[in-house]
């Protein structure tokens, strides 16, 4: 093994054990108790039960052996190595995975037992082999498509395979066999939720005064809090153009500040900031020219650490004071950025959660066979966080919401 590759081996490992050791303590500062994630219980339950929407993040579960959260926790890792390594492929350096593995929307999705960083690390992985020759740019353009049957959420990832724009033609082919997934996007359904359509800001369909849907995008990106680090997506465009001839590059820097704009139009005052993490890693790669010494990899992202304690620490706050029996640990309140936690709990878990699920098991131990459990509706199919595992250790139950 040549000096070289042998630097380019140790630097992989050095930011895969760090991004892997920064989403361990986020998740253990979290907690222990009922999956936290969007639809992690769900997900736990479909590797034995089946029946979910996105089939390719239950198949990963089930090939690895790992739970929701496991799976987070690896592919999440494994997404920051592979944007460093295709910043090195274009050009760009690797410092982007450094940031992705330390800034607040880089780790989110790994600490979350849900299939968002699972997809991003599929789409990541297409992106970077569309940059292994002419050969491998359809097939990694189909690949890097494949995450919308992972999750959606991973979509905007895509952006970055206008590097090879014709990896952008398997990309397209890979689409059009999954087009079901983004249905929401070209056929919305307007009492579907998010499953149904995409077009939330417009009231579940294409909007008719596109301008004040634009201007409704930008209103997201400059409202949005500030631990979301928003300003990276023109800041990385304004790098890009000053100091980077590849006419590619410079499209695709673009591509991601439209995308994120995209996203603010879409969901409007709805929008999560978790649904820009995608777009916000994959911008990241663009930052490389500014940081091109070693340690200065190091020293950014020591300084996005803090705004990702910030966000983990007061997320678990809320979850010790509303999910009680989750073993969340006492542990020092960053309280700068502050953070609207309340909301991102809602979206991943409800309360009472762990309660739920130690009712589950209490139940599957006593209840007779064949007999149905039945409990009070909660917002968003919350009354899962008990019927699922019950399900899974008693299918000869019934399960009924009122």
């Amino acid at each position: 093994m040549t000096e070289e590759r042998t630097e380019w081996f140790r630097q992989g490992l050095m930011l895969a054990v760090f991004s892997l050791t920064v989403r361990i303590i986020g998740a253990a500062l979290l907690g222990d108790g009922a999956p936290f994630g969007p639809d992690g219980t769900g997900a736990e339950a479909a590797v034995v039960l089946g029946g979910h929407p996105y089939p390719l993040h239950i198949a990963l579960m089930r090939v690895t052996g790992l739970g929701a959260l496991e799976l987070s926790l690896a592919s999440s890792s494994l997404a920051c190595v592979l944007l460093w390594w295709w910043g090195q492929r274009v050009g760009l350096t690797g410092v982007g995975g450094w940031i992705a593995a330390a800034a607040p929307l880089g780790v989110i999705p790994g600490v979350l037992a849900a299939g968002d960083a699972p997809a991003i690390a599929v789409a990541l992985a297409g992106v970077l082999l569309s940059t292994a020759g002419k050969r491998w740019e359809l097939v990694g353009g189909a690949l890097a498509a494949t995450c919308v049957a992972v999750k959606p959420i991973a979509l905007p990832c895509l952006i970055l395979l206008l590097a090879r724009p014709g990896s952008l033609w398997g990309a397209f082919g890979m689409l059009g066999l999954l087009r079901d997934f983004i249905r929401p996007l070209w056929a919305p359904m307007t009492q579907g939720g998010l499953l149904g359509t995409w077009w939330v800001s417009s009231e579940g369909r294409p909007p008719t005064d596109w301008f004040g849907w634009g201007l409704g995008g930008v209103e997201q990106l400059i409202s949005a809090e500030s631990w979301g680090l928003l300003w990276v997506f023109p800041l990385g465009v304004l790098v890009v153009l000053r100091t980077v001839s590849d006419r590619r590059l410079r499209w695709t820097a673009l591509g991601t500040f439209f995308m994120a704009w995209a996203i603010g139009c879409l969901f409007g005052g709805r929008v999560e900031l978790r649904y820009f993490a995608s777009v916000f890693i994959a911008s990241l790669a663009f930052l490389g020219p500014l940081f091109k010494m070693p340690t200065h990899r190091y020293l950014v992202a020591a300084l996005a650490l803090w705004p990702t304690f910030a966000l983990v620490t007061q997320l678990a706050h809320v979850r010790s004071s509303l999910d009680e029996e989750a073993a969340v640990p006492d542990v020092l309140l960053v309280s700068w950025p502050a953070v609207d936690a309340r909301p991102i709990f809602d979206a991943c878990s409800t309360e009472g959660a762990t309660h739920l699920r130690n009712m589950a098991w209490q139940l599957a131990a006593v209840a007779p066979e064949g007999s149905t459990v039945i409990t009070d509706a909660l917002p968003d199919g919350r009354e899962g966080e008990l019927f699922w595992p019950l399900l899974v250790l008693r299918p000869d139950l019934k399960v009924q919401a009122r």
